[in-house]
Order: C-alpha cells, then sequence, then structure tokens
C-alpha cells in the first residue's frame, strides 16, 4: 500500500457554526462533507470535515444532548489534560517563509491574535487559536534534515525564537502558558 499521508484529524466542538466560520472565512478553508449522526440514546452529533486546501481533511464532531456525552468540556485538549498549550497541537504546512509571512498577514487582517514569525533554526512558524482553544501553527522548513538532527539532545534555537524580548514573550506564553519560565531574552 501506498502511504500518502494524514487523511484527516478528527476533533471535538461545542460550537459547530463558529468552527466552521472561523476555518472558512478567516483560514480560507473550505466545507467537504457535512452529516448528522444519531445516536441510539438520542440526541444527535453534527460533523463536518473541512478541507484545509490540498485534500487534507480536520474534521469537528459536535454533540447536541446525546446523553452519554457531557454537554460541556473542554475542546482544547490540553487544558483537559491539564497541560501547557504547546502539547497538543496542529500545524499546517506553507511553502516558503515569504507565504508564512502572508498567511501572518492574512490572520491578522481577520482580527486573529498571531504570534510574530518564529525562528526554530530548522523552520519557521506562527501560532494562534482557533474558538475552540485549539493551538494551531502555521510552519515551513526552511532545510534539509541532516544526521545531526536525528540525535536527541538539547539544541540551541535562535532566542525563544524571537528578537523583541516583548514578541519572546508572548510566544512563550502562547506555547508554554500564562506561567512561562523566564528567559534570557524576555
Amino acid at each position: 500500500m501506498e502511504r500518502k499521508g494524514v487523511h484527516h484529524v478528527g476533533l471535538a466542538t461545542l460550537d459547530i457554526d463558529t468552527t466552521i466560520e472561523f476555518y472558512t472565512r478567516k483560514l480560507g478553508w473550505s466545507v467537504a462533507w457535512c452529516d448528522v449522526i444519531e445516536p441510539p440514546d438520542g440526541g444527535r452529533i453534527r460533523h463536518a470535515f473541512l478541507d484545509t486546501g490540498d485534500g487534507t481533511l480536520v474534521a469537528f464532531m459536535c454533540p447536541e444532548r446525546v446523553p452519554s456525552i457531557p454537554a460541556e468540556f473542554k475542546t482544547d485538549i490540553n487544558s483537559a489534560q491539564n497541560l501547557p498549550p504547546a502539547f497538543y497541537h496542529f500545524a499546517f504546512d506553507c511553502n516558503s517563509v515569504e507565504d508564512l509571512e502572508r498567511k501572518r498577514e492574512e490572520l491578522v487582517g481577520h482580527g486573529i491574535d498571531v504570534t510574530p514569525v518564529v525562528d526554530h533554526e530548522w523552520c519557521r512558524s506562527i501560532y494562534f487559536n482557533d474558538p475552540n482553544g485549539l493551538l494551531l501553527e502555521y510552519c515551513t522548513t526552511v532545510r534539509e534534515f541532516n544526521d545531526d538532527d536525528k540525535i536527541m539532545k538539547h539544541r540551541v534555537q535562535p532566542g525563544p525564537m524571537v528578537k523583541d524580548p516583548k514578541d519572546a514573550k508572548r510566544v512563550m506564553e502562547r506555547l508554554i502558558g500564562k506561567k512561562a519560565p523566564k528567559t534570557e531574552t524576555a
């Protein structure tokens, strides 16, 4: 069997309409498929598959009055697990640093609170949250991987990855949480 990549990632939301609006109007994705699932115990689950632009899908399920599912729960995964924001996140590919910078400006233009471009040495990223609290990232790889990259070890990255100390603090808070540790540049 030929491996082609990720078909879809499945996530949960408590507000499917706001979620669809965010991903289609602000990120420019499109709705690929929607359906309603009716569990045998009652209620319904509204289900939407969103195309990220390259055929990769992100699906959201929204339970409504399903007896076996809580009416309220944390949809951002990390806070439900008592983890910092960066642990569970979803990164979408950009072709170049220039595309990444354009995507950032587009997101800012839609009123989204997005970090500056972050330099991770081997890639560049921007981070922001969706209406469900999920940490999202657009990322581009800027160099080829080498044998040294495969070794698990501490690596020095450029700063906490941005030049302005205020931006560095914002990035750390977005990734690690409000109790982000002090850094040399923050």
